[in-house]
């Protein structure tokens, strides 16, 4: 049954529409995420450019790295490699995704009714499912748009079930299986030594609910919070390069494939520097006394000494103050740590979700 359907958006511009179907409805992430009966994540992409395989695997392996423990990082490394490892190019507007978990069955990955692989650990369907609906999800909206128990828009859900792929699609995915790596497994000697975690302190109100970042009880000055920003989004520099943005194919398409190494230095080094900027993150004093709350996530890129080469907001709050503190603390917070030498290029991006709640 649809329990939800919901619209992911980048800078304002639509990238897909998601769907939680499961046995039972609920309007509640927890009894979803401790759900043992057969559930199933659909999203169809609806950007006109598509969204290439580097963005794609981005957008679940910084989910994955904010909504789980170290431990359960470590412990799916080789799920997630293969999951990352199906999904060989870009996707094309209209292509549809099938995540199906179904109990003494493991996990099904389908493109457009094409099988690209399956997993036989549920739990990870689990871990994956926390991206959207956990306690740091692409957005808030998002999240609370596949909590509806079944009540969905009639609009939306016509939209959804609407939308259907190329027929010319079925030959390349079909070539996709050709490419396929084998999974190296992780070791303890490839492993950082150090893993962090990224259970969130308790903090004094007021305070942002969220687990990542958790902003500091502090006030900042008038002549700090201001002037306010118009329009973040559009003031921030040209070569911020937001990842809505489309850029070269041969920039995103291609790359190296992800090892349980390579993942697991990235998803480290993200919960690591977002464990920096939440040290950094106040609540702005003039938004507090104007009871202002919302949801910012900037893009975040940085060279391989950890230098910031450029910050841009990818969603912004209504508010300014909000969407300016944003910014200012990813600027306290530089330079980041240099990247370890198992990631590879020379720069790296990635993306911090903030929230801001009144107590």
């Amino acid at each position: 049954m649809l329990n939800g359907v919901g619209v992911h958006q980048e800078l304002g511009r639509e990238v897909f529409i998601g769907a939680l179907f499961s046995e039972s409805l609920s309007n509640d992430a927890g009894t979803l995420l401790r759900n043992s009966q057969p559930m199933r994540m659909e999203l169809k992409i609806v950007a006109p450019e598509g969204i290439t395989a580097r963005r794609f695997s981005r957008l679940w392996i910084e989910g994955l790295a904010v909504n789980s423990k170290a431990d359960e990082l470590m412990a799916q490394a080789d799920n997630t490699v293969l999951f990352d490892n199906m999904f060989k190019g870009r996707l094309q507007k209209d292509d549809h995704v099938v995540i199906a978990s179904a109990p003494g069955a493991g996990i099904s990955v389908n493109l457009n009714n094409i099988e690209l692989g399956k997993i036989e650990d549920e739990s990870f369907f689990y871990m994956l499912l926390a991206t959207w609906i956990g306690n740091v999800p692409l957005s808030s909206d998002y999240r609370d748009s596949l909590l509806k128990v079944g009540d969905v828009d009639a609009g939306l859900r016509g939209r959804f079930a609407a939308i259907a792929p190329a027929a010319n699609r079925a030959a390349e995915i079909n070539a996709w299986n050709n490419k396929l790596p084998a999974v190296e497994p992780i070791t303890a000697a490839q492993a950082p030594a150090e893993v962090p975690k990224l259970d969130a302190p308790a903090f004094d109100k007021p305070k942002l609910d969220i687990p990542l970042p958790v902003a500091q009880k502090s006030s900042v000055s008038k002549s700090s919070a201001a002037p306010v920003i118009a329009q973040v989004a559009s003031s921030a520099p040209a070569a911020a390069a937001p990842v809505s943005t489309p850029v070269a194919e041969g920039e995103e398409d291609e790359g190296p494939a992800l090892t349980a190494q390579t993942l697991l230095a990235r998803q480290f080094y993200v919960s690591d520097s977002i464990k920096k900027i939440r040290t950094k993150t106040k609540y702005p004093q003039r938004a507090l006394d104007r009871n202002q709350a919302g949801n910012v996530r900037v893009a975040v890129v940085v060279d391989r000494d950890g230098n910031l080469i450029s910050s841009s907001i990818i969603e912004s709050s209504q508010y300014d103050l909000l969407n300016r503190e944003a910014l200012e603390a990813i600027k306290r917070s530089a330079p980041f740590p240099a990247l370890p030498e198992a990631i590879s290029g020379t720069r790296f991006e990635f993306s911090v979700p903030m929230r801001w709640a009144l107590p």
